[in-house]
């Protein structure tokens, strides 16, 4: 009963430090830019994009192989630039709707509850339960954020507040769980 606890408040603690971070502070923002002439870029959308997805430019068709030619005309495209990545959604949707609120909090309390597994199954004092949460959201930091930008060009900037996001929150998460789940013979 108290993992379930743990997870559920290690959740409800990294949701509201997600709103904090994001709405208070400027760690959402960083790396963010406003589009110039955005009607422009809208219209261009709206005239060549009819499905949802994550769009590649340049694009490379995913369906076949590649040839030697094919290839090297890709190359050449990306290297010379430019280089984009859009997520496109064709049609609008409320912001901030109450499903992405519960989308959000349901996977951070499953985040949680597996980072609570794992502090379960340690004899570690407080501290170290801490710091192996606040270590796990490093883990996930790296093995995801370092990747966009190292693939997808994502900015240092942005990569960074994510950084600190994942850091602080998962550090603020190991002290509730940590103390939850603390071993009375360890206390």
């Amino acid at each position: 009963m108290r993992i379930i606890v743990a997870a559920i408040a290690g959740g409800v603690v990294m949701f509201m430090w997600g709103a904090v971070s994001h709405m208070v502070t400027p760690i959402g923002e960083m790396g963010l830019k406003n589009t110039p002439n955005e009607s422009a870029v809208v219209s261009t959308l709206q005239s060549n994009l009819t499905e949802p997805g994550f769009y590649f430019i340049p694009g490379m068709d995913m369906s076949k192989p590649m040839s030697a030619e094919e290839e090297a005309a890709w190359t050449a495209k990306y290297e010379k630039g430019p280089n984009a990545i859009v997520i496109y959604h064709p049609d609008g949707e409320t912001p901030m709707s109450p499903k992405q609120f519960g989308v959000e909090l349901g996977s951070n309390i499953l985040a949680a509850l597996v980072v609570a597994l794992l502090l379960t199954w340690t004899a570690a004092s407080f501290s170290k339960r801490v710091a192996m949460a606040t270590l796990i959201g490093l883990t996930a930091w790296l093995s995801i954020n370092v990747s966009y930008w190292n693939w997808y060009r994502f900015p240092t900037a942005m990569v960074m507040g994510e950084l600190i996001d994942q850091v602080v929150g998962w550090l603020l998460v190991g002290l509730v769980m940590a103390f939850i789940l603390r071993n009375k013979t360890l206390a």
